[in-house]
């Protein structure tokens, strides 16, 4: 026999045996995923927390909705009014006095749908690994909180496989977002505007340096922009408060 042919069997010979040790290391490795030896919630929590923050950039781009509700348009922009009075001189309306609960409810509703998809994702994952899994109902809500959103999430999940089971219910996670302190500042100032036409945004600036606070006024309306100087992330929204008439 040729040495030629030889190295050609012995090649093969190697590639034989490293198959056969993958092989076996996979089927262990299949085997240890056991039903005790799984973390299905860094999975959802991952995703969940995703979808959020996009939402979160969504409300406050838009002044704390999905969609603007009533909005003035500015350099190619839409600002969300916060506070309004279509009437000349007279002070404007808090449109959204509850600005913080209705942004938690805005996030919610705009991430039901991905965070359900979430679940149904890492449900089909691990049902592709031989897993039978039992599941409730999806409860969901959002708090804002300082320096961080919670996103609670509790449903009961339970994974079977190979004579072992776990149960599952709190897949809570949290993110780091300034959001909670920049609705704070947004509320002096749309309460401010209602009441008294007008907010000190230099001098609030001189007591809270970290923020940034710029004013355009435009159109019989006042174009704001609260900044977070740490992290960049801005809140955007427009206000109609004791606006002169025209040729006054």
């Amino acid at each position: 026999m040729k040495k030629g042919q030889v190295t050609i069997f012995i090649i093969l010979a190697i590639i034989v045996v490293v198959g056969v040790i993958g092989s076996m290391m996979f089927l262990g490795d299949r085997e240890a995923d056991t039903a005790t030896s799984i973390n299905p919630k860094q999975v959802v929590q991952k995703c969940v927390g995703d979808a959020v923050e996009k939402s979160v950039e969504k409300m406050l781009y838009n002044g704390g909705q999905r969609i603007p509700s009533h909005a003035i348009m500015y350099q190619g922009d839409e600002y969300n009014y916060l506070c309004y009075q279509a009437d000349w001189y007279l002070s404007g309306y808090n449109l959204h006095p509850m600005l913080e609960h209705s942004i938690e409810d805005e996030i919610r509703e705009d991430t039901k749908v991905e965070v359900q998809s979430c679940f149904d994702r890492m449900k089909e994952d691990f049902e592709d690994r031989g897993f039978d899994i039992s599941e409730g109902k999806l409860n969901y809500s959002i708090d804002l909180l300082p320096g961080q959103i919670k996103i609670n999430l509790n449903k009961r999940m339970n994974f079977v496989k190979g004579g072992s089971s776990q149960s599952f219910e709190s897949f809570d996670a949290k993110i780091l977002s300034p959001i909670y302190e920049l609705v704070r500042i947004v509320r002096e100032i749309v309460n401010g505007e209602a009441q008294y036409c007008y907010f000190e945004y230099n001098g609030y600036m001189l007591l809270y340096p970290e923020y940034n606070i710029k004013r355009i006024d435009y159109s019989d309306s006042k174009i704001y922009t609260v900044t977070d100087r740490r992290t960049g992330e801005e809140f955007r929204f427009a206000v109609r408060s004791c606006a002169f008439a025209p040729g006054i």
